[in-house]
């Protein structure tokens, strides 16, 4: 979306829900030794995305930019089983159930880009550069909410990162 020519905004939304009869969960046991289990189960998952931009521009020697991108994905696992014989003509021979509870997870994240443009001589400029990223993961017994995962999210103590850039263009 262009709202006139100094200042452009985009937005993006990205919803999935996805079910995997076979999602590969953990291997228990030693790897390679007889004991090992390799267990699959059911994942139901649930994810939102959103991508939004913002480009302004003050002057042709000065402009903003800013990107932000929030993240949220749930999963839940049901019939947890191990393989049993991998080469079994029916699909269901070829695995064993495999006792406990599979669990789930609950996977947020936020980050962020916001960088200040200023073109202080001809061909020199300033950027000035703050980034931010933010990571939890929360209950895996938690249902999906965009809105209360997002908020926990901003709960979250942050990374930031600042950044300083100058550029001198010698002019010979």
């Amino acid at each position: 979306v262009s709202l006139g020519s100094q200042l452009s905004a985009s937005l993006g939304v990205n919803y999935s829900s996805d079910r995997n009869d076979s999602q590969w969960r953990a291997n228990f046991g030693v790897s390679g030794v007889d004991t090992t289990h390799y267990t699959f189960a059911k994942l139901n998952q649930k994810t939102l995305s959103l991508t939004s931009r913002i480009n302004y521009t003050a002057t042709p020697t000065l402009s903003l930019q800013v990107y932000a991108a929030p993240f949220v994905s749930t999963g839940q696992y049901s019939n947890w089983r191990e393989l049993a014989d991998p080469r079994a003509a029916s699909y269901a021979d070829r695995f064993k159930p495999y006792s406990g509870d599979p669990g789930g997870f609950n996977f947020k994240q936020f980050r962020s880009n916001t960088v200040l443009r200023w073109e202080y001589m001809p061909g020199s400029s300033l950027f000035l550069v703050w980034a931010q990223g933010r990571e939890l993961d929360g209950d895996p017994k938690s249902e999906f909410s965009f809105r209360h995962d997002l908020t926990d999210t901003f709960r979250t103590r942050p990374d930031n990162t600042f950044l300083v850039k100058i550029s001198y263009w010698f002019n010979p």
